[in-house]
C-alpha cells in the first residue's frame, strides 16, 4: 500500500471520528440546555418542577420518591458541570481535528496531487451567512448566556438564603462553571485569530 493510500484511509477515518463527535456534541448541548431550562424554571416555578419531577418518577419508573427541592437543584449542578466539561471538552477536540483534517487534505493536494477539499477550501468557500451566525453563538454566546443564567440562580439563592451547604455548592459550581465558560470563549477567540 502506497503513502497516499495509507494518508487517504487516515483521512477517512479522521473525518467518521469528527462526526461521530459531532453528533456526541449535538446531544450534549440538548441535554446542557435542558438542565439550564430546568435551574432556571427553579427560580420561576419550583414547585411545579418539584411536582413534574416527582409525577415522571411515579409514571415512568414507578418509584415514589420523597426529596427537597434543594436537593433536586444540587444534583442538577452536578448534572450540568459535567455536561459542561464533557460538551467543551468535546467541541475543542473538534476543533483541533479540523485543522489536522485541513492539514491532510493539504498534504494530499500538495505531496500527492489528490485534490480533496470537502471540509477545507470548499467548506469555507462562500461560507453562508446563517452559518457564520451560527458559528458566533455556539462558540460565544452561548457560553455568555449560560454564565448569566447560573450567575442569576446563585444570586436568588443567595437572595432566598438558601440553606448554607446548599448555597456553598450553588457558588462553587457557578464559580467553576463562569470560570469554564470564559475559558472556553477565550480557546475560541483565539483559535479564530489563529492562535492554538
Amino acid at each position: 500500500m502506497d503513502k497516499t493510500n495509507i494518508l487517504y484511509d487516515h483521512y477517512k477515518d479522521t473525518f467518521l471520528l469528527q462526526k461521530d463527535n459531532e453528533k456526541n456534541r449535538n446531544k450534549l448541548f440538548i441535554a446542557l440546555c435542558i438542565c439550564i431550562l430546568i435551574l432556571m424554571l427553579m427560580i420561576v416555578y419550583p414547585n411545579n418542577i418539584y411536582e413534574n419531577i416527582q409525577e415522571f418518577f411515579i409514571d415512568k419508573l414507578g418509584i415514589s420518591i420523597n426529596f427537597e427541592l434543594k436537593v433536586l437543584e444540587v444534583f442538577n449542578w452536578f448534572i450540568i458541570s459535567y455536561l459542561t466539561i464533557r460538551y467543551y471538552q468535546i467541541n475543542a477536540n473538534i476543533e483541533k481535528n479540523y485543522k489536522y483534517i485541513h492539514h491532510i487534505e493539504n498534504e494530499l493536494e500538495k505531496k500527492h496531487k489528490l485534490p480533496i477539499y470537502r471540509e477545507g477550501r470548499n467548506y469555507l468557500d462562500q461560507y453562508p451567512m446563517f452559518l457564520t451566525f451560527s458559528y458566533t453563538f455556539y462558540k460565544y454566546v452561548f457560553p455568555i448566556l449560560f454564565s448569566l443564567c447560573i450567575i442569576t440562580k446563585v444570586i436568588i439563592n443567595i437572595i432566598n438564603k438558601l440553606s448554607l451547604p446548599f448555597l456553598i455548592i450553588s457558588i462553587l459550581a457557578t464559580i467553576c462553571l463562569t470560570i469554564i465558560n470564559i475559558s472556553y470563549f477565550i480557546f475560541n477567540y483565539k483559535l479564530r485569530k489563529g492562535g492554538k
